[in-house]
């Protein structure tokens, strides 16, 4: 039985910039509820109706649909709420940019025990400890050895300047 291609990990720093270049792209549109047709939200401010009857408040009038001509338009935003969750979260985590967690990943990508997963957590933790890096492989049976402990660490060093 064949098991499924697992996908590539990326670390936080790429992740970082995809979600940002992914979610600069979507902008908020309207909606009309009459036909469906999608337009996108007018820069300018909704006019206001005359007063039918005296001592009512005016009511705007909102952006008429390109398509059908109604003005029964909603609001739907592009950007989900998760998302906005999703990318407030890697800004938060990532402390690299894509080009400084690819430099730490292609430096210990060589190692004895690290495979791209391993390096893709290394680059998000950013370890300076041995005791750190021996945190990132904790669950595996094997244990990491100090020469192989200290080359994560001076790489890490090396690339961030510290």
């Amino acid at each position: 039985m064949e098991s499924e291609p697992q996908p590539e990990p990326i670390p936080l720093g790429i992740v970082n910039k995809m979600l940002e270049k992914e979610l600069s792209v979507r902008e908020n549109r309207l909606r009309c509820i009459e036909c469906g047709h999608f337009q996108p939200v007018p820069d300018v401010e909704p006019a206001v109706e005359e007063v039918t009857e005296e001592g009512e408040e005016p009511t705007p009038v909102g952006p008429v649909c390109d398509s059908c001509g109604s003005q029964r338009m909603t609001l739907i935003e592009q950007i989900q709420y998760e998302h906005k969750l999703a990318l407030d979260h890697v800004r938060l985590l990532s402390r690299l940019g894509p080009k400084e967690s690819k430099m730490i990943m292609e430096k210990v990508i060589g190692l004895e025990h690290v495979n791209d997963y391993y390096a893709a957590k290394i680059a998000d933790i950013l370890p300076i400890h041995p005791d750190d890096v021996r945190s990132i492989f904790a669950r595996e049976r094997f244990s990491v050895g100090r020469e192989e402990i200290d080359s994560i660490i001076v790489a890490v060093k090396e690339t961030t300047g510290t």
